[in-house]
């Protein structure tokens, strides 16, 4: 079996928004998640919960701020990194690279920018025409992309995607050829609803 060339799409808005709306209500991140309030959440097992040869992930997210603020949560993004091991034998040491971060500002806080979703969309298609990409994973648990979705697995790509249970529009894990929840990467404990 061949190991999926992957491009990975993080909708960083809505996992923040979902990880901070998750712990606001009781759930117990573990020690090794990574989070910048409003802006950015990661977790190593993201990349590496399957195997896949990952060829770039790319953190969408927005914040309010000048530009030195944004080049400073660019620099953040970028320092963090992602493992992989395409070969699933013990004595292969993982790849590892840094996360692209693609940052837009917003004008305040609580808004929500339509650009992350936008480009998204863009880089999803583009990719969905490349021979080099066979899997295209999506980290988000927005409904908006349904139409996505359905237009990729039209022209032949295979597609998964993950979200938190948070917010999830439940369409989505019957929509894609794998749905991978998040929350047992990121928390210990979970209360139940």
């Amino acid at each position: 079996m061949a190991i999926p060339r992957t491009f990975v799409f993080v909708d960083g808005e809505n996992l923040v928004m979902r990880y901070q709306a998750m712990v606001a209500a009781g759930a117990k991140p573990k020690k090794n998640v990574i989070h910048i309030p409003d802006v950015f959440v990661w977790h190593q097992e993201i990349t590496t919960w399957s195997c896949m040869d990952i060829g770039r992930v790319t953190y969408y997210t927005s914040t309010i701020g000048d530009q030195q603020r944004l080049f400073k949560l660019r620099s953040q993004i970028a320092d963090t990194t992602f493992n992989y091991n395409y070969d699933p034998s013990d004595d292969v040491q993982p790849g590892l690279a840094q996360l692209l971060p693609k940052i837009f500002h917003k004008s305040s806080k609580s808004q929500k920018t339509r650009n992350v979703d936008i480009n998204i969309v863009i880089d999803v298609m583009r990719a969905a025409h490349l021979d080099s990409a066979s899997l295209l994973y999506i980290l988000s648990g927005d409904g908006d992309y349904l139409p996505l979705v359905e237009e990729v697995g039209r022209h032949g790509k295979e597609i998964w995607m993950s979200a938190f249970s948070s917010g999830l529009n439940e369409q989505l894990c019957s929509s894609v050829d794998l749905f991978q929840g998040l929350d047992d990467f990121f928390f210990s404990h979970v209360p139940k609803p």
